[in-house]
C-alpha cells in the first residue's frame, strides 16, 4: 500500500534534524580550505532533485503542523544554509587576500632590512667673489694671502676679515658668510696716480659754525675736512653773521692742508687755543660726530676748555676717545701710542722671519705682540731664498700671515 500523508509526516522531521546537525558540525579544514572551497565547482548549492510525486503532498498541512507544535512544544527551526558567493564576489575576495598577503610580506621585509638615510649633509662653506677696479689687488682673508683680484674662493661659514690692498689704497672689511651662499664684493680702489693728484683741506674757524665755500662752492660749516681736492691752489671763503674772510690755500698731492680763520663774534666767548696730534699713523680727529681735523695738520684750532675728541683710522680698525683741555692762546699736544695686538706667522716649509729689521724667530710663530700699522716681513730659507712681504696689522684682527716659499 502507498505511503500515507501521516507516514510521510513522520519521516520528515528526522531528515530536517539530520541536516541541522550536519550544518552545525564545525569545519576542521581551516581558513585556507574554507577560502578555496568558495572557488570549487561543487561549492554551488545542490539542486533539489525532481520528483514525479505530487509536490503538494510532500508538505504537511498547516493545521497538522500547528497541532504537532502544540503537543510537542516549539521545535527548533532548521538553520538556513548561507547562499554561495557569486563569481564576481569570489574574485574580489581573492584579490583582497592577495593584496593583504603582499602588504604583509613587504612590511616584514621592511622591518628586517634597514633603510638607507637620505638626509643630505648641508654645505659648510660659501663662495666669495671679489672684484676690484683697477684689478690685481692683493686679497688677504683673516691675515692669510689668498691671491689677487678678480678672485673666487671658498670660505668656511662664519665671520672673516677681508683685506684688499693695492699700491694706492687699502680696505679692511668684516664679512659674514653663510653656508651655501654666493657672495660677490666689488671695490673701487684709488690708484697711486689718482692719490698723487688729490689732497685734503682742513678748515677751522674761531668761533666755529662759519659757512665754508671752496672755489665758490658751498662745503658746509666749520670745522670741516674736505677730501679729494685737486692738487692745486684753491680759494677758501668763510663767513658768519659778523663778517667774512678769504684766503688762497695750496693743496699738495697726498697730504692734508690746514687753514685757520679768526672771525669777529657778536657775543663774547672764550678765547681759542690749538691742538697738535702726534701719531705713528694717520688719524682723523672728530668731535660731536664732526671731523675737525687730521693728524697731518700742524695745528687745529679749538675753543678753550674741555673737549672729548675721537681719533680714528678705519683701515687699521683703530678708534680711541681722548679727553683734552685746551688753554686759551696755547697749543695742546696729543701723542698717540699705537695699540699692540697679536700676530701669527707661518711659512712652507719653514723660514727665519725678520720684521722691520728685527729677527723675530723661526716659523711657526704664534701670538707675537706687535703694534697696529704697516710692517715689512722678510722670510728666509737657506734652500729657497728670501721673500719680502708688507703686511697691515689691524686692531680688529685676526692677524695671520702665511707664505709658501715653494711657489
Amino acid at each position: 500500500m502507498g505511503s500515507t500523508a501521516r507516514d510521510r509526516r513522520g519521516t520528515a522531521p528526522a531528515s530536517a534534524d539530520t541536516t541541522s546537525l550536519a550544518d552545525a558540525a564545525p569545519s576542521k579544514s581551516g581558513w585556507l580550505s574554507g577560502m578555496t572551497a568558495l572557488f570549487r565547482p561543487d561549492s554551488a548549492p545542490h539542486a533539489t532533485p525532481e520528483s514525479n510525486a505530487n509536490e503538494l503532498l510532500a508538505f504537511p498541512s498547516e493545521a497538522t503542523l500547528r497541532q504537532e507544535q502544540a503537543s510537542s512544544g516549539d521545535a527548533p527551526k532548521p538553520k538556513r544554509r548561507p547562499a554561495a558567493a557569486s563569481p564576481s564576489k569570489r574574485i574580489i575576495i581573492l584579490a583582497a587576500v592577495i593584496v593583504c598577503g603582499v602588504a604583509a610580506g613587504f612590511a616584514l621585509v621592511a622591518r628586517r632590512i634597514p633603510l638607507p638615510s637620505f638626509a643630505a649633509t648641508g654645505p659648510r662653506t660659501g663662495n666669495l667673489t671679489i672684484a676690484t677696479e683697477p684689478p690685481a689687488a692683493e686679497v688677504l682673508v683673516d691675515g692669510e694671502r689668498r691671491g689677487t683680484t678678480p678672485l673666487t674662493l671658498p670660505l668656511a661659514a662664519g665671520t672673516h676679515t677681508i683685506t684688499i690692498q693695492s699700491d694706492g689704497d687699502t680696505r679692511v672689511v668684516p664679512l659674514t658668510i653663510a653656508a651655501g651662499a654666493e657672495v660677490t664684493q666689488h671695490y673701487e680702489l684709488k690708484t697711486r696716480v689718482a692719490a698723487a693728484r688729490s689732497g685734503r683741506l682742513s678748515i677751522v674757524t674761531e668761533p666755529p659754525g662759519a659757512k665754508v665755500s671752496i672755489d665758490g662752492r658751498s662745503r658746509g660749516l666749520s670745522p670741516i675736512v674736505v677730501a679729494d681736492l685737486a692738487a692745486e691752489e684753491h680759494v677758501v671763503t668763510v663767513s658768519n653773521d659778523s663778517g667774512s674772510s678769504e684766503r688762497k690755500v695750496l693743496v699738495t698731492p697726498g697730504t692734508t692742508a690746514s687753514v685757520i680763520f679768526a672771525l669777529a663774534s657778536k657775543a663774547s666767548g672764550p678765547l681759542g687755543g690749538w691742538l697738535s696730534v702726534s701719531s705713528p699713523f694717520d688719524v682723523e680727529i672728530g668731535e660731536n660726530n664732526e671731523v675737525i681735523g687730521a693728524s697731518h695738520s700742524s695745528r687745529i684750532m679749538l675753543a678753550a676748555g674741555r673737549h672729548d675728541v675721537v681719533l680714528t683710522n678705519r683701515s687699521l680698525g683703530y678708534q680711541e676717545t681722548r679727553k683734552i683741555d685746551v688753554a686759551a692762546g696755547k697749543t695742546t699736544t696729543l701723542r698717540i701710542e699705537p695699540p699692540h695686538v697679536t700676530m701669527s706667522v707661518n711659512a712652507r716649509p719653514w723660514a727665519e722671519v725678520v720684521m722691520d729689521g728685527t729677527n723675530i724667530g723661526q716659523t711657526p710663530i704664534a701670538n707675537l705682540l706687535v703694534s697696529v700699522g704697516s710692517h715689512e716681513l722678510v722670510f728666509r730659507n737657506p734652500q729657497l731664498g728670501e721673500r719680502r712681504q708688507t703686511v697691515l696689522i689691524t686692531a680688529n684682527g685676526p692677524n695671520r700671515i702665511a707664505t709658501d716659499l715653494t711657489r
